[in-house]
């Protein structure tokens, strides 16, 4: 018995890349996603600047409303020396090192600590407290004393 031939296609002797155009293609590739890296880069330093702003805002919130609710003193602390915050000494938040907060109309309390205090009926200690970043952008949070309204703007960026 004979065995069928089996005929093999030549392939034309340029069939593949070359190396040379494999490391072209490799140095785009790397110049490409290095720009996609800065340019998202600031977004994220970006939305880290945000989250501790909304962090912190909602810290004065919960601090009002705790009032409010129970019908007790509520108080909004910042450990200056420690780098935190926190409503009535309970879940302190840290405070990052690209930030620096000072504070006007503030009570002071031991060890480089201010505390805003917000009492049942809605008013407040009042107060400002301008959180700048090292960026230069600069986050001021107005606490009205008659109202206890809370308002934040940004000064500068």
């Amino acid at each position: 018995m004979r065995k069928p031939e089996t005929r093999r296609a030549s392939l034309p002797a340029s069939s593949g890349f070359t190396l040379m155009e494999l490391l072209v293609v490799m140095v785009l590739v790397g110049l490409l996603s290095s720009l996609v890296f800065l340019a998202t880069s600031s977004g994220i330093f970006s939305s880290k600047e945000r989250r501790f702003v909304e962090e912190f805002r909602s810290a004065l919130v919960r601090a009002k409303a705790a009032s409010l609710g129970s019908g007790r003193i509520a108080r909004l602390l910042i450990d200056g020396q420690e780098r935190r915050f926190s409503v009535n000494g309970k879940g302190w938040h840290t405070i990052p090192d690209t930030i620096q907060i000072e504070a006007n109309g503030l009570e002071e309390g031991e060890n480089a600590t201010y505390i805003l205090r917000f009492f049942p009926d809605g008013s407040s200690s009042g107060g400002e407290i301008d959180v700048k970043w090292d960026t230069g952008r600069i986050d001021r949070f107005k606490i009205s004393r008659i109202l206890g309204l809370i308002t934040n703007e940004t000064l500068a960026r």
